[in-house]
């Protein structure tokens, strides 16, 4: 299990949990980061931009690397899609 900054670009994850208070469990939930659901790593930013996120079922989402650094993801093994 790791964060979802440290997913590689391209890779597939299931989110595991978000740690963090609250708010920050709200304010990802609502952009569609909830556990159990599949995420792809689209983009990085350099120079400390934001992480470009595909969410099965949601679109896709920019968000920051502190909020990308609170999510703890489980590599998919055999699943290389988000539609399965």
């Amino acid at each position: 299990m790791f964060t979802l900054l440290e997913l590689p670009v391209g890779q597939v994850a299931k989110i595991v949990t978000i740690r963090g208070g609250w708010g920050v469990q709200r304010n990802l939930a609502s952009l569609g980061f909830i556990p159990g659901k599949k995420v792809r790593k689209i983009a990085v930013q350099p120079i400390g931009g934001p992480v470009m996120v595909e969410i099965a079922g949601c679109g896709r989402v920019a968000i920051g690397r502190g909020m990308a650094g609170k999510v703890l993801v489980e590599r998919e093994t055999y699943e290389s899609s988000l539609n399965g």
